[in-house]
């Protein structure tokens, strides 16, 4: 059973890597210019980061919860309010900002 499962998140994720990497490619890629190393780095970073992107995001929810529980009721340095608004805040940054690493950002970042 959990080889089962297992199976089909590595599928599903192998899937949302190649469906997203060949939309970004055709939204950056001109006549002019030839992007495959920039659509190649592209998905390899983002099967790198976007696991460990996962990882980020469901742990800090996890111990926002416990802090935010075990913290109930006490004042915070907000005006007047808890502790609860601050750790709510870590715990939305935590999982905003980009999934998948664009072609663009290759670019950007790698070829000056």
């Amino acid at each position: 059973m959990a080889k089962k499962v297992s199976s089909l998140l590595c599928a599903t994720f192998l899937l949302l890597v190649m469906s997203s990497a060949s939309s970004m490619g055709a939204q950056a890629a001109t006549p002019q210019e030839d992007d495959g190393g920039a659509i190649f780095g592209s998905v390899f970073l983002s099967v790198l980061y976007l696991p460990l992107k996962l990882v980020t995001c469901v742990g800090t929810q996890t111990v926002s919860a416990v802090a935010y529980t075990a913290t109930f009721g006490v004042p915070g340095n907000y005006d007047g309010g808890t502790n609860g608004r601050q750790i709510g805040e870590v715990a939305r940054k935590s999982c905003t900002g980009s999934w998948l690493i664009s072609p663009d950002q290759v670019k950007k970042d790698y070829y000056q």
